[in-house]
């Protein structure tokens, strides 16, 4: 039967913890002493150059936040284009910029990748291709038909993934036989907890889809279900292979997971679904149309964003005029000007379609960087970083509370607006800022808020110990055999990054491994590790990343770092350290196992080593000095560091992100930590 998830801590607890805490932050006169320089001149000369640089990359022209822009390759764009095409709604200013950046992205053999330096990606390619020619690039130009090459020598149209499928079809480029059925009356059964737990794990609901999918599939299921289709003045036939009547439309035979196997038995359900949908009355039909309808506009945030990422928003106002909205609607009209939010100009380069932005992930990273390096967070023109992080904090209740009611709603998101899903990374970062932020006019910290946050995130633990980014037991197997999860990006689990980001941010707070919550946490990092030592990075690339948080979480609560399992760790960071002492991981790594902890040297992945590796104990290591020396031999004359390949992952193997301010913040921590340490100081 449904069982509450039982409060691990109560509040008279935390309130007693962050009373203790206070008192020890007054002995620090607000703030832990960091060392402002060391007898290392040369270290001490790139920290303040850094610091100045990070300073200057403030949000203008305010100077609340930080906010970088996130590169994620052309493929936004291109859908970008054809969106505004299908809305009728074309502004060919943006077209044509929006063109220019898709070009600077095609590669020399004709391709478009999922990040710098990759392999071709069909799918990309594809929609790049359709969105170039419909915005007027002639398919007899030469990059039209080097990309037209490649496609056809990689299978051609036919071989295209699940979305991209899917978005052909709304211009009649695809046929819908081959889209594996998404119908609203199935996409929004309800989330039933009251079953027993055995009948419970083997049905699905929409909340047992990760956020970031179901709030796409609705919009999406709306599309399905309405299948509005707009001719354009063009098309993509030659990107075909097959002649046009050797095609076979069949979905199930680009995902056949053989019969005998739960995938052919939900295979055998959705081919049972699509041979009957036509059958399904109108009255439901209807219904499930306005529940969706409903759905959609109860989760759009007040500023028009639906979960603060572009996807969900592209297709929702593609829905929405299916089931009755005016493209004029003022919620409509918001989701526009949020999308303007989203857009970089590159002058000459054109105009770049980011997936979301980050200016909470950024802001806090930042803080915690220059309070490591020593920079006094209580000044007047810190504090305002620190007050706007507060004001970020989110009291709603968003898709979280279906599985977790008893939760205090109290977290940050990721991005200015997504109020429905708060994350547990972005929390941890935060309180871990807001602690070092500080007393303000002789006050303490605001105690009820960064209570109030930690009470979320303690809450917000998994049954297995580690906490997911998102939200709670989103993780049941049967959704990877849907036929529409071509990429495995449906749940979300607990990962080693996060639980390890989550830990460290108790163990600043005071709490050690005696806690049972964190004891969890460890008995789950402990079972998720590599035989190799190193722990998978789900949202950061890739071991390299997984490991360096896990092993600062480790330390911040007090773990023994001579243990087996940590010295395991330890050994393969220093096994993948390159002959110049920096660290490389490439994206392929999560296709290719046997590339984990190899790659191009990158400044953010070398800070990520150096850091992990510290927190084992390992500062006066030579290895870890060669490191150090990597990293102020390689920064620019006015500071920062050139980091051209995506360290960052939305999705393993489908969807990677440049964090450009990766680049800044984290080799100024793994510096200023670095030499905190040779200072005889405590980490921060």
């Amino acid at each position: 039967m449904n069982r509450k998830r039982p409060r691990h801590r109560t509040l008279r607890e935390i309130d007693r913890d962050l009373e203790k805490l206070e008192v020890m932050l007054q002995e620090f006169g607000g703030k832990p002493a960091r060392a402002t320089k060391s007898n290392n001149r040369a270290l001490d000369d790139v920290i303040n150059i850094q610091i100045k640089r990070l300073l200057n990359l403030r949000e203008k022209p305010h100077n609340e936040y930080w906010n970088a822009e996130l590169d994620s390759t052309a493929g936004l764009g291109a859908q970008y284009i054809l969106m505004m095409h299908f809305l009728e709604r074309v502004d060919e200013t943006k077209q044509r910029r929006i063109a220019d950046y898709t070009r600077n992205w095609q590669t020399e053999e004709g391709f478009w990748t999922i990040h710098q330096g990759g392999p071709g990606h069909l799918s990309y390619t594809i929609t790049c291709y359709f969105a170039l020619k419909v915005a007027g690039d002639s398919p007899a130009a030469p990059h039209m038909v080097k990309a037209r090459e490649w496609i056809l020598a990689n299978g051609g149209a036919m071989r295209v993934g699940v979305e991209t499928r899917f978005l052909l079809a709304l211009f009649g480029q695809f046929d819908w036989a081959g889209v594996p059925p998404i119908p609203p009356w199935l996409v929004l059964l309800p989330y039933l907890p009251q079953l027993p737990d055995l009948l419970e794990r083997k049905t699905v609901s929409i909340y047992d889809l990760s956020y970031w999918c179901r709030i796409s599939l609705v919009p999406m299921s709306v599309l399905y279900e309405t299948r509005p289709l707009k001719k354009l003045h063009v098309d993509i036939d030659e990107l075909f292979v097959e002649p046009t009547e050797q095609r076979v439309w069949d979905y199930e035979s680009y995902t056949d997971p053989g019969i005998i196997s739960l995938g052919g038995l939900i295979q055998l359900g959705a081919k049972f679904v699509k041979r009957f949908e036509g059958t399904i009355g109108s009255v439901i039909r209807k219904i499930a149309l306005r529940k969706a309808k409903d759905w959609i506009l109860n989760h759009q945030d007040d500023s028009g964003d639906w979960g603060g990422i572009y996807p969900p928003m592209m297709y929702n106002l593609m829905a929405l005029p299916q089931v009755g909205v005016a493209k004029d609607d003022p919620r409509v009209l918001k989701t526009w000007q949020a999308l303007d939010r989203f857009m970089i100009d590159h002058g000459e380069r054109g105009l770049h379609v980011q997936a979301c932005v980050s200016p909470v992930w950024d802001t806090a990273w930042s803080l915690v960087a220059l309070a490591e390096a020593g920079h006094d967070l209580r000044k007047p023109e810190m504090q305002r970083h620190v007050d706007w992080l507060y004001s970020r904090q989110i009291f709603r209740e968003g898709d979280w509370a279906i599985k977790n009611p008893d939760a205090i709603p109290g977290g940050w998101c990721f991005q200015f607006y997504n109020d429905f899903y708060p994350d547990l990374d972005d929390s941890a970062v935060v309180l871990m800022a807001l602690l070092w932020g500080g007393f303000r006019k002789g006050k303490c910290m605001r105690t009820e808020q960064v209570r109030i946050g930690l009470e979320w995130l303690l809450a917000m633990q998994n049954r297995d110990g580690g906490w997911s980014a998102f939200e709670n037991s989103v993780n049941k197997d049967i959704v990877n055999h849907i036929p529409f999860n071509d990429l495995d990006n449906m749940l979300d689990p607990s990962t080693a990054d996060v639980t390890g980001h989550v830990l460290e941010t108790l163990g600043h707070f005071g709490f050690t491994r005696s806690f049972k919550p964190v004891a969890r946490g460890i008995v789950f990092l402990k079972k998720l590790q590599e035989a190799n030592g190193s722990w998978w990075g789900r949202w950061g690339v890739n071991y390299i990343y997984g490991t360096h948080g896990v092993l600062c979480g480790l330390a911040q609560v007090g773990e023994d770092m001579s243990q087996p399992f940590v010295r395991k760790a330890v050994d393969w960071l220093y096994s993948v350290q390159q002959d110049d002492g920096a660290w490389g991981e490439d994206c392929e790594s999560y296709r290719h196992k046997e590339l984990a902890g190899k790659g191009e040297a990158t400044p953010s992945q070398t800070a990520w080593a150096v850091l992990g590796l510290m927190a084992a104990g390992e500062v006066d290591d030579p290895r870890v000095e060669k490191g150090i020396q990597w990293l102020i031999k390689n920064q620019l004359p006015g500071g920062g560091w050139r980091e051209d390949k995506f360290t960052g992952t939305g999705f393993p193997n489908a969807f990677y992100l440049n964090y450009h301010f990766y680049r800044e913040y984290f080799p100024l921590m793994a510096l200023a930590r670095y030499r905190n340490l040779k200072c005889g100081l405590p980490t921060v």
